[in-house]
């Protein structure tokens, strides 16, 4: 009986010690919001006379739209990976959805209608986009195709468009994020038709409208 203790109580030793390196990776989670200190904010007057904004984001890609970040690792297999310890601080769409109109809405000097409580009788203007590729390849490149509607107060007419947008990214997830959030910030220069201020690394933009 005294061995078999004996024998036993190493073991347990040995196991406690391997599910103590086998604990998992702690959780951190991403924004794709910006930093207030990079957030402009226009005039009251000039917001006023501007009028609102209404930007809906009314599709991601499927792939994307859970609580964890995915990446594509063509280095690994699968070539596609779900990162169970980095997820998404808010839903996905939301943070799209939140950071275009932010981006718009600021270069347009209008009011994203969705954060007021009153949007009282200020023209609107009515933007609708589809998030068609949302990739974030490791090391190498983050990549968005949108497609958008676009009704100006008064049209009687809706424009169609269409941009894609890539930007170089370096290895680690936080990299990837950052160059998302860059990414986005290029695509709501597109839809508010001010490419040309923007800043950054260099990109890669197709857009246009019918």
């Amino acid at each position: 009986m005294k061995r078999t203790i004996s024998i036993w109580i190493p073991l347990l030793g040995l196991a406690g010690l391997l599910a103590g390196c086998a604990a998992p990776a702690p959780t951190r989670h991403y924004s794709l919001a910006a930093p207030a200190a990079q957030q402009p904010v226009a005039g009251v007057a000039r917001v006023a006379a501007a009028g609102g904004l209404l930007l809906s984001v009314t599709r991601i890609p499927a792939e994307a739209e859970r609580p964890q970040l995915v990446v594509h690792d063509p280095a690994r297999d699968p070539a596609v990976q779900v990162l169970n310890d980095s997820l998404w601080a808010a839903p996905l769409g939301g943070q799209i959805r939140d950071a275009l109109a932010s981006g718009v809405a600021r270069r347009l000097g209008m009011a994203d209608l969705r954060r007021l409580t009153d949007a009282g009788e200020r023209p609107v203007r009515r933007i609708e986009v589809r998030i068609e590729r949302f990739d974030m390849v490791w090391g190498r490149f983050v990549a968005l195709d949108a497609d958008w509607t676009d009704r100006l107060p008064g049209a009687d007419r809706t424009r169609l468009c269409r941009a894609s947008v890539r930007l170089p990214a370096a290895e680690g997830v936080a990299a990837l994020v950052d160059a998302q959030r860059l990414a986005l910030d290029h695509l709501a220069a597109i839809i508010a038709s001010a490419p040309d201020g923007l800043q950054g690394q260099p990109r890669v933009a197709e857009s246009g409208c019918t």
